[in-house]
């Protein structure tokens, strides 16, 4: 829970309104508030080096959501 907390806070500081980090051993969800339009594909790489930062999960294991 420490690590997603982590994550979370990370992701606001980074400039997204709102998101909810979860992570199940080897998977890691994140829900993301974006702008009009949705995620672009910096920010998405934006939010997986943050969490990469914070745990090890495999690339293909990490799911982001966006939602408006």
């Amino acid at each position: 829970v420490g690590s997603e907390m982590c994550i979370r806070d990370s992701i606001k500081a980074a400039g997204f309104t709102d998101c909810v980090v979860y992570l199940d051993g080897e998977n890691a969800n994140i829900v993301v508030k974006s702008e009009e339009g949705g995620l672009i594909q910096t920010e998405a790489a934006q939010i997986k080096d943050i969490l990469l930062g914070e745990v090890n999960v495999a690339a293909e294991n990490i799911r982001i959501y966006d939602v408006e």
